[in-house]
């Protein structure tokens, strides 16, 4: 009967979640990034806010992307990160509620920051959550595929629902707004009932105290394990590395005035043009992820999103360069991102700390991205050559880069085979 019971599991066949599912259950995060990213600015301004202040209230309030390793790990605790998904996406779905609501933010600004934190600390606990669930759920050969979706449900969904965002606030209220883009977060979350569970994520029927500190020393070893092993380590040189920041983005708005692009231009082109061109990126770059070697596509996207830089820079300060630079731009980045989202999960698809490890790396390459986009802003000094430098500076700090990409794919990568990584 023993014998019986233990041939069960054996037989069951393992379920593997739908790949385009990560890019709905995206949209949640999408929503809460683009309504601070783009939505609150634009409001803030209007009301008269100078801009070292939404500067100031803008940090602050994105904060916990960079310090969410501190409660990440308990993600990794147990077999519930379907249930940190819901539960968190459904309080992202309450902050944006809490902030469109808020009469007169301007003149409660303290209560206002408090608000759009805990909104991105909601957004990015659920953001991990997914990571680990893409991580356990989806074949070794999708893991491209998988990111790319992911991507184009991040990369689009930010600006797309940023941009609806201002203009539902303009046609009808920012109330309606955040009900619109809180419904949207409800809807879409809805969808982590479809993500397979793993058959190996099953609780163990033993003492709760002992349970808790085998799980908790099995994350600590299989983080360090893989931080410190010779893949680790290459991996947090490939993400330091500016090698796909896709840093213009965050200054295209504040560019397009030496660009000469009316109001209309710019809202469509960091909207709508920027949304899409972006998810189509992410879609085409994890499409290539499964068909080459990882790290190298991360490279070759990379040198394309360079390109795109390095063209705009030598063209005419004209609208016409500001469209299709920044749509070329978009789509090379968000081909670029599917790409760093493929070669991390193919690393960190297995052991006790899945989310933690995918949050590591992804925590090394925020930090590249806001200092490459600090370099870019400084970089307009130069001479006195304004945009034209910022631009051109990405482009060649990116290639920098890659030239640490070739150089470790050389050195170590080349004659290494893909593996599938055991369950």
């Amino acid at each position: 009967m023993i014998e019986s019971e233990a041939a069960v599991p054996a037989t069951t066949p393992e379920r593997w979640s739908w790949p385009p599912l990560f890019g709905i259950l995206e949209i949640q995060f999408g929503a809460a990034v683009g309504f601070l990213q783009t939505a609150v600015p634009y409001w803030l301004a209007k009301d008269g806010m100078p801009l070292a202040e939404i500067g100031i209230l803008s940090g602050t309030a994105f904060s916990p992307h960079a310090w969410k390793l501190l409660w990440v790990p308990l993600i990794d605790l147990g077999p519930w990160r379907r249930i940190w998904y819901g539960v968190s996406t459904l309080l992202t779905a309450l902050f944006l509620l809490a902030c469109a609501l808020l009469p007169e933010p301007s003149g409660h600004l303290a209560v206002y920051t408090l608000l759009l934190t805990g909104l991105q600390a909601a957004a990015s606990t659920a953001h991990a959550a997914l990571n680990g669930l893409m991580a356990i759920t989806t074949r070794q050969e999708d893991k491209g595929r998988t990111g790319g979706w992911q991507m184009a449900g991040n990369v689009g969904s930010t600006s797309l629902l940023g941009a609806l965002a201002i203009w539902l606030a303009s046609a009808f209220s920012r109330q309606v707004a955040g009900i619109v883009l809180a419904t949207l977060v409800l809807v879409s979350g809805a969808g982590i009932f479809w993500v397979a569970e793993r058959p190996g994520e099953k609780v163990a029927r033993a003492s709760v105290l002992h349970a808790a500190w085998e799980r908790v020393k099995g994350i600590v070893q299989d983080l360090f394990r893989t931080a410190f092993s010779r893949d680790g380590i290459i991996m947090l040189v490939l993400c330091l590395a500016p090698v796909s920041c896709g840093a213009l983005t965050n200054l295209f708005s504040a560019m397009a005035g030496d660009y000469h692009a009316p109001e209309h231009v710019v809202e469509l082109v960091n909207g709508l043009g920027m949304g899409l061109s972006g998810a189509l990126g992410s879609l085409a770059g994890g499409w290539m992820a499964d068909r080459i070697n990882r790290k190298l596509n991360y490279a070759l996207m990379g040198g394309a999103t360079g390109l795109c830089a390095l063209a705009m820079a030598a063209a005419p300060l004209t609208p016409t360069t500001y469209v299709w630079g920044t749509l070329a731009y978009s789509f090379a980045n968000g081909a670029a991102f599917a790409a760093f989202a493929g070669m991390v999960l193919e690393l960190v698809s297995a052991g006790a700390a899945v989310t933690t490890k995918y949050t590591l790396f992804v925590a090394a390459s925020n930090f590249a991205i806001s200092t490459v986009t600090a370099l870019d802003g400084s970089a307009s000094g130069f001479r006195g050559l304004g945009v034209r430098a910022s631009v051109a500076f990405d482009g060649l700090i990116t290639f920098g880069g890659i030239t640490v990409v070739v150089a470790l794919f050389l050195l170590f990568l080349r004659k290494k085979p893909q593996q599938p990584v055991a369950a």
